[in-house]
């Protein structure tokens, strides 16, 4: 069964086949993280693409999560102190895990592994430092293709 799409602030890309959601505050560093792993990917060959920037749909299907972005941002990504660019995208992405990014005082260095639940559905929760893009591409890149 599925729902209506739920509109979330977030960024949310594909990586191999592992669709991630990334959160944080406004200037946390989402749309960064997101063009550093999706450039990295590039270079190292892998498959990597953009499904949403800043608004995120997330919608219940068979006990999965999926993303989407809505029509009028689709496509697009948010580069900070450049603007709007295109990025190429795919359409929708399973979400397996979710990305929180905080300030470094905000979160345990050898933390236990925690879940957050997303429209009844308990999912892995990764929590990275906000602002640090390479370091963050590099964790997602090693745990979407595991």
């Amino acid at each position: 069964m599925s729902e209506a799409p739920t509109n979330f602030h977030g960024t949310a890309i594909v990586v191999g086949k592992t669709g991630v959601l990334i959160r944080g505050r406004s200037r946390s560093g989402k749309s960064a993280l997101a063009l550093s792993t999706l450039r990295r990917a590039e270079l190292l060959g892998l498959s990597a693409r953009l499904v949403a920037d800043d608004q995120v749909l997330l919608s219940l299907q068979e006990g999965r999560v999926l993303a989407t972005a809505p029509s009028t941002i689709a496509g697009r990504i948010e580069i900070s102190g450049v603007g709007i660019v295109t990025e190429d995208w795919t359409g929708t992405a399973t979400i397996g895990f979710v990305v929180e990014l905080r300030e470094p005082a905000e979160f345990e260095r050898m933390p236990i592994e925690e879940r957050v639940v997303i429209l009844g559905v308990a999912l892995r929760r990764i929590v990275l430092p906000a602002r640090e893009a390479a370091f963050g591409a590099d964790v997602l890149h090693t745990l979407a293709m595991r």
